[in-house]
């Protein structure tokens, strides 16, 4: 396994491609359809996740939100923001917030493989 990865996207149709995606690269899965269900899975402690994928718009709390707290609560998930408006001013804030990877929708299976591989790094550790 490639190590664990959290996608979360208020979009079925988005959330499943990158699932699909990431699964046929080794990563083991999970989504989340809110950055409030992210959260209780970051928080409840049961599962670790090397990196959370999220998409910056989303409704009742924006990706950028989730990184602000996941940031505060869990420094060793590794962020990548995937976003249909790919601007300067959001490319710098989740530089900021720790987001190890910025990808414009729409994206190629290669690049968002390309940037979670680069988020998990050569070893993605796992507590014992």
């Amino acid at each position: 396994m490639q190590g664990k990865v959290l996608v979360v996207d208020d979009e079925e149709v988005i959330r499943d491609v990158c699932s699909q995606i990431l699964e046929n690269e080794g990563y083991e899965v999970v989504t989340a359809a809110s950055g409030m269900e992210a959260l209780r899975l970051v928080s409840s402690g049961d599962e670790h996740f090397d990196v959370v994928v999220t998409d910056i718009m989303m409704p009742d709390m924006s990706g950028l939100e989730l990184l602000e707290v996941i940031r505060r609560t869990s420094l060793d998930i590794n962020p990548v923001v995937i976003t249909g408006l790919g601007t300067f001013e959001m490319a710098t804030q989740s530089d900021r917030l720790g987001a190890k990877e910025f990808v414009v929708k729409p994206f190629t299976p290669d690049e968002l493989s390309e940037a979670v591989r680069k988020a998990v790094g050569p070893h993605p550790v796992r507590p014992v």
